[in-house]
């Protein structure tokens, strides 16, 4: 919701005013509920320490949200503590979470996250926690109970165990089953009282087929084909084409591509990626060459450690490594020591997603609430990637862009090609400082005298000139004694006519000099 500058104002003021209700309320029933609370205790609470609690925290550790198991909208909500301990140890500012956290004393405790609160308000929670932590809230609040997770109930979880070779059913319609998934599909349907549908005539049968494997719908010619191909084995002919079609992987590739958070370039300043490419032809070729899924995913994770003897295997693993490099990183972040977590973390959330079917993420600041993984775990694999160096670290940090593994008949060409790249720049660095010497020689540098050219030249001080031009030497790029400009107005109007003495009659080449 955007709100207008004077709206803002004025929801600020009811803040305060409800605030300073809060806080005559609070006074109140202290003073109802205990007589020995220190009335300038009190008093320093709820001018300095209920405001910013209500400000600040309670969106996250309120009624609503309790993150980290956390409660600071009542006495007991602090007492009790959430997943790290007891909030604040009364009369003890150095051993109080809440005052560490405030004072961004642990890169991994900071609150609020949305920026550090200003020093006085910290000195404010220091006095507060030192005189006692007063806190004439008298309401007990609902304290979520923490979570403690079974690792052991967790891990039995069916999705974690080995897949198990279910009983094939033989009981069913021999007739309409063709292999074992149709037994278990049609055991699953005469649980539930059903008959299965009828058979997919050829032409569905087809389009069926084609959007599967290739994504496409056959053109009419392919299926007349098929339509009229009687001979036995039509519909296995068809598969194995279509599986063959490069298509195949386009479409299968895809899949797995937004998995990997494919993109050719950074949402950021619009960052390209030059050779994102080569990932996303890997990952084509590699359905549609029918890789292994094992080797498949060694090589996205660790292929420029694998040991490969063939020069093409070797480019392929190095280029699948691309899949920890992908992902929407801010390269801006100047604290690059935030930012090479923030890598981390990018790529144990894909490693995660993508190969364990799980979010691992959470476990980056407190034990996954749904699934066995510790927090421990989770930085015990941040800290095999943290030895990858992922980046180049500037202003604004860069990907690293390494060679390709070649073959030997490769590397010889390449080599051959850059000597003769090399071998140009040297000769066009030398025909630079030729020119320049040429200048230099008329005395006054980037000026080349008319005299210098061959053949009929005129120079525009001896042109016919209509309308108002500029003479100008700005620019030191010029020929005789200067240049015209028509000082952008009058377009159309102007003139410039230059009429030759012409010794001989024939054919001539014309060249002009200007300035651009």
């Amino acid at each position: 919701m955007k709100v207008s500058r004077a709206q803002q104002t004025g929801l600020h003021s009811i803040g305060m005013l409800l605030a300073a209700m809060v806080m005559l309320f609070g006074m109140t029933m202290a003073a109802r509920s205990d007589e020995k609370l220190d009335p300038k205790k009190v008093e320093f609470f709820e001018q300095k320490i209920r405001p910013i609690l209500i400000e600040h925290c309670y969106e996250c550790h309120g009624a609503e949200e309790q993150e980290g198991g956390l409660r600071l909208d009542s006495l007991a909500g602090w007492k009790s503590g959430g997943d790290s301990g007891s909030a604040l140890v009364p009369g003890k500012p150095d051993k109080s979470l809440l005052l560490k956290a405030v004072q961004y004393q642990d890169p991994d405790l900071q609150m609020p996250p949305d920026g550090r609160l200003p020093e006085q308000v910290m000195a404010d929670f220091e006095k507060w926690i030192a005189s006692g932590a007063i806190d004439p809230r008298n309401q007990t609040g609902t304290v979520k109970p923490k979570v403690v997770m079974d690792w052991k109930a967790g891990r039995s979880h069916w999705c974690y165990q080995l897949p198990i070779q279910p009983e094939i059913p033989t009981d069913g319609d021999q007739d309409w089953v063709d292999g074992p998934v149709d037994a278990l599909v049609l055991a699953r349907l005469k649980e539930h009282h059903l008959q299965p549908a009828p058979d997919a005539n050829d032409e569905v049968l087809i389009r069926r087929l084609y959007y599967d494997l290739i994504g496409l719908p056959p053109s009419p010619a392919e299926l007349a084909y098929f339509l009229n191909d009687r001979r036995p084995g039509a519909y296995e002919r068809l598969v194995d084409r279509l599986l063959a079609s490069p298509r195949f992987g386009e479409r299968w590739g895809r899949h797995w591509l937004d998995v990997a958070r494919y993109a050719e370039s950074l949402t950021l300043r619009g960052f390209i990626l030059p050779n994102a490419w080569r990932y996303r032809d890997y990952v084509i070729e590699s359905f549609n060459g029918d890789h292994r899924f094992d080797a498949f995913v060694r090589d996205q994770i660790s292929g420029d450690l694998l040991s490969q003897t063939n020069p093409r295997q070797k480019q392929n693993s190095a280029i699948a490594t691309t899949f920890l490099m992908l992902g929407n990183i801010n390269l801006e972040e100047q604290d690059k020591s935030q930012l090479d977590m923030e890598v981390i973390d990018e790529q144990l959330e894909a490693i995660g997603r993508a190969f364990l079917a799980q979010t691992i993420g959470c476990a980056r600041c407190h034990d996954h609430k749904f699934d066995p993984i510790p927090t421990r775990d989770y930085y015990a694999l941040a800290g095999i990637l943290s030895n990858v160096k992922s980046l180049e670290h500037a202003n604004v940090s860069k990907w690293l862009d390494l060679p390709l593994p070649l073959a030997p008949e490769e590397e010889a060409a390449l080599k051959v090609h850059e000597t003769a790249v090399a071998n140009l720049a040297k000769k066009v660095k030398s025909q630079k400082q030729k020119l320049a010497k040429l200048k230099r020689g008329n005395g006054i540098t980037g000026i080349v005298s008319v005299d210098r050219f061959s053949g009929i030249v005129l120079d525009d001080s001896k042109s016919k000139r209509v309308g108002n031009w500029q003479a100008s030497q700005s620019n030191k790029e010029y020929v005789g004694d200067g240049y015209i400009h028509d000082q952008n107005s009058e377009k159309g109007d102007k003139t410039v006519t230059f009429q030759p003495e012409i010794p001989v009659a024939g054919k001539y080449e014309v060249r002009l000099a200007y300035t651009s």
